[in-house]
């Protein structure tokens, strides 16, 4: 007769718990921030330019685009790297404050360059955050709830997409709230991810396995990662991560409201108010796609297997983007339809990847390995987002830009066979 394993006590119920909903609200604030950025940066520009073109806003917007995944990308390492020196739980309290305290003060910039070193530094807290959060929820419950759980954390920041667009919808009906433009207040809104750290600090306890190898005094390198045992990890890590991540920005989230927004500022009596909500309102169907799409993601992995379930989001992300991007000419439900089927596939990835990633490392170097696999993807990424700016030019438009990025899809298609397996295996201790 088999074993029936132990009850868990109340106090180990409650750390899981603890831990799940504060990687959440971690998540569900990138989310958040990410949408509210995307938003408020185009009206931004324009008002620190000194211009009504939109298309004169171009290349800034990639360059605050690039310093966002490259801000990210730092402090994915340096904060992934702290954490497995100090601890997941101390370290993601400075990493949600840096990231809250930056991007409440970008409401507040008078200039592009002050907008862009909060952007970058604002960035690099973001990017600590998601690897420590996906950390400790991975090592605290078990493994079968695992597939679940990467679901449920990818889809959180998709929920913050969708609460900033509400609140843009909202915003975009009000040119001023008070004394400020509506743009700085979005960007103000910031500030209340600073409230998480008060639930850290009181309820989420360090999780065991760390506590357990900190006690054996293992001490661990960063080019640890590039050891023979773990060199193939760390580099098929940067690359899924890389696919993912390009995809999203290159394709999605870097141009289509800039999409929308020439569509509509080409309609005769557009107005500011128009253009906003239209630009808010994609956003919004896209978020409703990739919450559901990010929690198939981590199920589907376990439904079937890591690699076919990435070949399938990859085919999926390619023939819906064709349909938006290809077929689609003016504003209106079809696009709306067809945005939030995009955001299903090209989100499955980012509940994918917090199931895959932590398999691919031991615990005493995991949070340095998920920062710097999920980050050093954004790196690529950012180049890859000025580069689709440099072809919307070339090519007449954000939306053949682009249609030309998807092709990184096709890219995953191939790369996925030659990863390792990992469906079943407990995560390396």
């Amino acid at each position: 007769m088999a074993e029936q394993p132990l009850p868990l006590s109340r106090e180990k119920r409650i750390a899981m718990w603890s831990a799940l909903l504060v990687a959440w609200l971690g998540w569900m604030f990138d989310g958040l921030e990410m949408g509210l950025y995307s938003w408020a940066v185009p009206p931004a520009l324009k008002q620190f330019l000194g211009t009504t073109d939109s298309k004169a806003i171009g290349p800034y917007l990639s360059y605050t685009v690039a310093l966002f995944l490259v801000g990210m990308s730092f402090g994915g390492v340096v904060f992934g790297r702290l954490g497995d020196k100090i601890g997941r739980v101390k370290t993601m309290i400075v990493t949600v404050v840096v990231y809250a305290l930056f991007t409440g003060l970008s409401g507040f910039c008078h200039s592009v360059w002050q907008l862009g070193a909060c952007r970058f530094l604002g960035a690099m807290g973001l990017g600590g955050e998601w690897g420590l959060g996906v950390a400790l929820v991975m090592e605290t419950w078990p493994n079968t709830s695992r597939p679940l759980l990467a679901g449920l954390l990818g889809g959180a920041a998709n929920v913050g997409f969708l609460v900033a667009a509400w609140l843009t919808k909202w915003l975009s009906h009000h040119e001023m709230v008070g004394r400020f433009e509506n743009w700085r207040i979005a960007l103000m809104l910031g500030f209340l991810p600073a409230i998480l750290t008060l639930v850290v600090r009181l309820f989420v306890k360090e999780s065991e396995k760390f506590v357990h190898v900190q006690e054996k005094g293992r001490r661990t390198r960063f080019l640890d990662l590039f050891s023979p045992e773990l060199r193939r990890n760390s580099i098929v890590g940067i690359a899924v991560s890389a696919v993912a991540v390009l995809g999203m920005w290159g394709v999605y989230q870097a141009w289509m409201q800039g999409w929308v927004q020439t569509m509509v500022e080409s309609l005769p009596g557009s107005t500011k108010e128009m253009v906003g909500a239209a630009r808010a309102q994609v956003g919004e169907y896209m978020a409703y796609g990739s919450i559901i799409g990010a929690v198939l993601g981590g199920l589907l992995a376990q439904w079937t297997n890591r690699r076919t379930s990435y070949a399938i989001f990859c085919v999926g992300a390619l023939l819906a983007s064709g349909l938006l991007y290809g077929t689609c000419t003016e504003f209106g439900p079809r696009l709306l339809w067809l945005a939030m089927l995009g955001g299903v596939f090209a989100a499955s990835f980012f509940g994918w990847l917090p199931l895959y990633l932590p398999e691919l490392f031991p615990t005493h170097i995991r949070a340095s390995g998920e920062g710097l696999t999920f980050n050093a993807g954004r790196i690529i990424s950012a180049a890859g987002v000025l580069v689709t700016g440099q072809l919307s030019n070339a090519l007449g438009g954000p939306q053949w830009a682009s249609l030309a990025m998807s092709s990184v899809w096709l890219v995953g298609l191939v790369l996925i066979w030659f990863v390792p397996e990992t469906k079943g295996q407990e995560l390396p201790d």
